[in-house]
Protein backbone atom coordinates (compact mmCIF):
# COMPACT_ATOMS: atom_id res chain seq x y z
CA UNK A 1 0.00 0.00 0.00
CA UNK A 2 1.64 3.10 -1.06
CA UNK A 3 -1.12 5.29 1.62
CA UNK A 4 -1.64 4.85 4.70
CA UNK A 5 -4.96 3.21 5.20
CA UNK A 6 -7.49 5.06 6.83
CA UNK A 7 -10.72 3.75 8.56
CA UNK A 8 -13.37 5.16 10.11
CA UNK A 9 -16.05 3.61 12.52
CA UNK A 10 -18.30 1.05 10.68
CA UNK A 11 -15.55 0.04 8.25
CA UNK A 12 -15.50 -3.93 7.37
CA UNK A 13 -11.82 -4.93 7.34
CA UNK A 14 -9.69 -8.03 6.60
CA UNK A 15 -7.43 -9.12 9.91
CA UNK A 16 -4.91 -11.25 8.85
CA UNK A 17 -5.09 -14.58 11.18
CA UNK A 18 -8.86 -13.81 12.22
CA UNK A 19 -11.06 -12.89 9.10
CA UNK A 20 -13.19 -10.30 8.62
CA UNK A 21 -13.67 -7.79 10.89
CA UNK A 22 -15.70 -4.04 11.85
CA UNK A 23 -14.25 -1.05 13.29
CA UNK A 24 -15.86 -0.57 16.43
CA UNK A 25 -14.43 2.38 17.61
CA UNK A 26 -11.04 4.36 18.23
CA UNK A 27 -9.71 4.80 21.56
CA UNK A 28 -6.62 6.12 22.72
CA UNK A 29 -4.57 3.77 24.60
CA UNK A 30 -1.43 3.90 26.97
CA UNK A 31 1.01 1.97 25.44
CA UNK A 32 4.97 2.91 26.48
CA UNK A 33 4.61 5.74 28.19
CA UNK A 34 2.12 7.64 25.86
CA UNK A 35 -1.43 7.69 24.84
CA UNK A 36 -1.92 6.21 21.27
CA UNK A 37 -4.87 6.24 18.94
CA UNK A 38 -6.14 2.80 18.39
CA UNK A 39 -8.87 1.16 16.42
CA UNK A 40 -10.88 -1.04 17.89
CA UNK A 41 -11.81 -4.28 16.01
CA UNK A 42 -15.03 -6.66 16.43
CA UNK A 43 -14.59 -10.10 14.96
CA UNK A 44 -18.28 -11.59 14.73
CA UNK A 45 -17.26 -14.37 13.71
CA UNK A 46 -15.26 -15.45 17.03
CA UNK A 47 -16.42 -12.42 19.04
CA UNK A 48 -12.84 -11.25 19.51
CA UNK A 49 -11.86 -8.04 20.32
CA UNK A 50 -8.67 -6.55 19.02
CA UNK A 51 -7.34 -3.19 19.47
CA UNK A 52 -4.58 -2.26 17.15
CA UNK A 53 -2.32 1.29 17.12
CA UNK A 54 -3.14 3.29 14.26
CA UNK A 55 0.42 3.44 13.17
CA UNK A 56 0.57 -0.52 13.09
CA UNK A 57 -2.82 -1.14 10.67
CA UNK A 58 -0.38 -1.62 7.67
CA UNK A 59 2.59 -3.51 9.37
CA UNK A 60 -0.32 -6.18 10.91
CA UNK A 61 -1.45 -6.30 7.07
CA UNK A 62 -5.16 -4.75 8.34
CA UNK A 63 -6.47 -3.83 4.83
CA UNK A 64 -9.97 -2.72 3.64
CA UNK A 65 -12.55 -5.85 1.53
CA UNK A 66 -11.83 -6.12 -1.75
CA UNK A 67 -13.10 -4.41 -3.89
CA UNK A 68 -15.61 -5.54 -7.56
CA UNK A 69 -12.00 -5.35 -9.45
CA UNK A 70 -9.64 -7.00 -6.56
CA UNK A 71 -12.41 -9.66 -6.46
CA UNK A 72 -12.26 -10.92 -10.05
CA UNK A 73 -8.88 -10.96 -9.46
CA UNK A 74 -9.39 -13.43 -6.88
CA UNK A 75 -12.28 -15.54 -8.60
CA UNK A 76 -9.78 -15.69 -11.72
CA UNK A 77 -6.73 -16.94 -9.37
CA UNK A 78 -8.86 -19.49 -7.41
CA UNK A 79 -9.84 -20.95 -11.55
CA UNK A 80 -6.26 -20.46 -12.67
CA UNK A 81 -4.28 -23.58 -13.02
CA UNK A 82 -2.06 -24.26 -10.09
CA UNK A 83 1.60 -22.67 -10.03
CA UNK A 84 2.73 -25.87 -8.28
CA UNK A 85 2.41 -29.60 -7.95
CA UNK A 86 1.64 -30.85 -4.46
CA UNK A 87 5.08 -32.78 -3.69
CA UNK A 88 4.04 -36.43 -1.93
CA UNK A 89 6.79 -37.15 0.89
CA UNK A 90 9.10 -34.52 1.50
CA UNK A 91 9.08 -31.99 4.19
CA UNK A 92 5.70 -31.42 5.38
CA UNK A 93 6.32 -29.68 7.93
CA UNK A 94 7.73 -26.89 5.46
CA UNK A 95 4.79 -27.04 3.17
CA UNK A 96 2.40 -26.75 6.02
CA UNK A 97 4.61 -23.33 7.41
CA UNK A 98 4.20 -21.97 3.67
CA UNK A 99 0.87 -22.43 3.54
CA UNK A 100 0.39 -20.98 6.98
CA UNK A 101 2.52 -18.43 5.90
CA UNK A 102 0.47 -17.36 2.51
CA UNK A 103 -3.02 -17.62 4.59
CA UNK A 104 -1.79 -15.19 7.92
CA UNK A 105 0.27 -12.40 4.97
CA UNK A 106 -3.13 -10.69 4.77
CA UNK A 107 -2.93 -11.13 0.76
CA UNK A 108 -6.23 -12.41 -0.64
CA UNK A 109 -4.63 -13.39 -3.53
CA UNK A 110 -1.98 -15.41 -1.62
CA UNK A 111 -5.11 -17.04 0.27
CA UNK A 112 -6.57 -17.33 -3.07
CA UNK A 113 -3.67 -19.60 -3.98
CA UNK A 114 -4.26 -21.47 -0.90
CA UNK A 115 -7.68 -22.23 -1.26
CA UNK A 116 -7.25 -23.44 -4.86
CA UNK A 117 -4.45 -25.84 -4.52
CA UNK A 118 -5.86 -27.26 -1.13
CA UNK A 119 -9.10 -27.72 -2.60
CA UNK A 120 -7.87 -29.75 -5.44
CA UNK A 121 -5.29 -31.42 -3.66
CA UNK A 122 -7.82 -32.74 -1.62
CA UNK A 123 -10.17 -34.25 -4.33
CA UNK A 124 -7.25 -35.38 -6.29
CA UNK A 125 -5.42 -37.29 -2.85
CA UNK A 126 -6.44 -36.25 -0.33
CA UNK A 127 -4.99 -34.25 2.58
CA UNK A 128 -2.83 -34.40 5.99
CA UNK A 129 -4.61 -33.18 9.06
CA UNK A 130 -2.83 -30.15 9.22
CA UNK A 131 -3.10 -29.36 5.74
CA UNK A 132 -7.14 -30.42 6.09
CA UNK A 133 -6.99 -28.01 9.05
CA UNK A 134 -5.06 -24.68 6.96
CA UNK A 135 -8.15 -25.69 4.52
CA UNK A 136 -10.43 -25.13 6.66
CA UNK A 137 -8.59 -21.68 8.17
CA UNK A 138 -7.86 -20.37 4.69
CA UNK A 139 -11.54 -21.47 3.20
CA UNK A 140 -13.38 -19.77 6.01
CA UNK A 141 -11.57 -16.08 5.48
CA UNK A 142 -12.18 -16.70 2.21
CA UNK A 143 -15.67 -17.23 2.31
CA UNK A 144 -16.17 -14.49 4.78
CA UNK A 145 -14.70 -11.73 2.73
CA UNK A 146 -16.59 -12.84 -0.55
CA UNK A 147 -19.96 -12.50 1.80
CA UNK A 148 -19.47 -9.64 3.33
CA UNK A 149 -18.83 -8.68 -0.22
CA UNK A 150 -21.08 -9.61 -2.39
CA UNK A 151 -23.56 -9.79 0.59
CA UNK A 152 -24.48 -13.32 0.64
CA UNK A 153 -24.80 -16.30 3.18
CA UNK A 154 -21.48 -18.34 4.04
CA UNK A 155 -23.06 -21.31 2.36
CA UNK A 156 -23.38 -19.62 -1.06
CA UNK A 157 -19.61 -18.06 -0.96
CA UNK A 158 -18.53 -21.37 0.08
CA UNK A 159 -20.23 -22.58 -2.70
CA UNK A 160 -19.46 -19.96 -4.99
CA UNK A 161 -15.65 -20.39 -4.54
CA UNK A 162 -15.84 -23.97 -4.74
CA UNK A 163 -17.85 -23.64 -8.48
CA UNK A 164 -14.37 -21.48 -9.43
CA UNK A 165 -11.63 -23.89 -8.39
CA UNK A 166 -13.79 -26.60 -10.08
CA UNK A 167 -14.19 -29.00 -6.83
CA UNK A 168 -18.00 -29.36 -7.08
Amino acid sequence: MSKRAQFKVGDSIFYPSAGVGVIQSVEDIYVAGKFEPCYVILIPETRMVIRVPKGNIERNGIRPLLNERKLKELFKVLAARSSRKRVTGGNWTERCKEIERKINSGSCMELGEVVRDLMRWKKQSGLSFEESMLLETACGYLAREVAAIQGIGMDAARDRISNYVGVN
